[in-house]
């Protein structure tokens, strides 16, 4: 087996908001068997079935995004180390992924207290000198090689969907709602697996986290604090204190692993160069619906502290990259004018009726916003003007003298 050496550590944190914690994090070596950050995992040599390191972001209400979080590092944990090595690991991983959603699937079918809970989730499985990376959701993976961080993967959400369609610029999306994933694990029957992998090199470091980080600290902060830290788990301590010093409103997870050995090539190589996609990028499947059930969950009163979410579309309390479904021009037209970016050039891409659909929603918002502003100036002319006495002075209406 080649040698590769592997040092690892792991935090999560509830975060300075949060009752609870609903993120989930798991580090194994699936060839001897050992689960968690005990000496024998946090500096081992890989073996044969390589090590697994997952992030998961549960949500749906404390107790159900808890719940959900849990079983999807569990089920990936144990469909890796219960199946035979035999056959791609890629595809090995993408399995065990799609029995984790239909666990939780069946789980809240089963239990009507936790309807609507499900997961986001990044798992890496490395092999040999490479590492496979499963990703639903806006929880993500990054790799530090040298002076250069790169993002290996893309959220799954609103914002990130409507950025590659080009109804927004990077200036644009801080006006998008930052809080709708267009998937999770768990919250429909199938689920759409995003595959990747990376070449590894000597002294490169995976971090895996959670959103409660990546809002918080810039990519290029990850790389610094990693670089500069004693070791990692003195990185692991001052992430978490960068994301709670910067508000901290969410739970917070970081799973960081650093890799040495003969076996690791040490020259320096781009990221993207050693960077593949291996499944089709995430696209319309499960996205149905999601603007106009969004909408909707928007008008229910329940509290907004805990992550409600519809059937695919979910609104989930976050703080704020793979491809949604690609809009027509006409509509990404609209969204833009909605964000004031008259300036910004669209590219003509594929339709979407489900965002139009979901436009309908915005639309009548707009018409009733119009309404109360009628109402409000209404009011103002009747309470204030009409009763107002008018300051006018007589005019002389007699005939001037000859």
């Amino acid at each position: 087996m080649d040698d590769v050496s592997v040092s690892v550590f792991a935090r999560t944190d509830v975060g300075m908001h949060r009752t609870g914690n609903e993120d989930a994090f798991l580090v194994a070596d699936l060839s001897t068997g050992n689960v968690g950050l005990g000496p024998d995992i946090s500096a081992h040599r890989l073996g044969e079935r390589g090590s697994l390191l997952i992030v998961s972001d549960g949500m749906g209400g404390a107790a159900a995004g808890e719940i959900a979080s849990e079983m999807a590092v569990s089920t990936i944990c144990d469909s890796l180390m219960n199946e035979s090595a035999e056959g791609e690991i890629a595809e090995r991983l993408r399995n065990a992924t799609e029995t984790a959603n239909q666990r939780i699937w069946d789980h809240s079918q089963e239990n009507i207290d936790l309807s609507g809970m499900g997961a986001t989730v990044t798992a890496v499985v490395v092999q040999g000198t490479s590492a496979y990376i499963a990703q639903v959701g806006d929880s993500r993976a990054y790799l530090v090689r040298g002076e250069r961080i790169k993002q290996l993967t893309k959220d799954q959400s609103l914002a990130q969907m409507l950025f590659d369609s080009g109804a927004v610029n990077l200036e644009q999306m801080a006006a998008v709602p930052q809080n709708v994933i267009m998937q999770a694990l768990g919250t429909q029957q199938d689920v759409k697996v995003a595959i990747s992998a990376v070449q590894l090199f000597r002294n490169d470091c995976l971090i895996l986290c959670s959103d409660g980080l990546s809002n918080k600290v810039l990519p290029d902060e990850l790389r610094q604090t990693v670089q500069d830290a004693d070791d990692l788990t003195e990185a692991c301590r001052l992430l978490i204190e960068k994301a709670n010093e910067k508000g901290g409103e969410d739970n917070i997870t970081v799973v960081i692993a650093r890799f040495d050995g003969e076996a690791l090539a040490s020259e320096e190589e781009s990221i993207t160069g050693s960077f593949t996609t291996l499944s089709p990028e995430y696209s319309d499947a499960g996205t149905s619906g999601a603007l106009d059930r969004y909408a909707a969950s928007m008008s229910d009163d329940r509290d907004r502290s805990t992550r409600s979410l519809a059937t695919t579309a979910f609104s989930v309390e976050k703080q704020t990259e793979q491809t949604a479904s690609p809009i027509d021009e006409q509509t990404a037209g609209s969204f833009a004018e909605s964000f004031s970016q008259p300036e910004h050039k669209l590219r003509s891409v594929s339709p979407a009726p489900f965002v139009r659909r979901g436009f309908l929603v915005i639309l009548v918002i707009g018409l009733v916003s119009m309404l109360l502003l009628l109402a409000t100036a209404y009011f103002f002319y009747d309470h204030y003007l009409k009763t107002r006495p008018l300051d006018i002075q007589p005019q002389n209406t007699s005939t001037p003298q000859g």
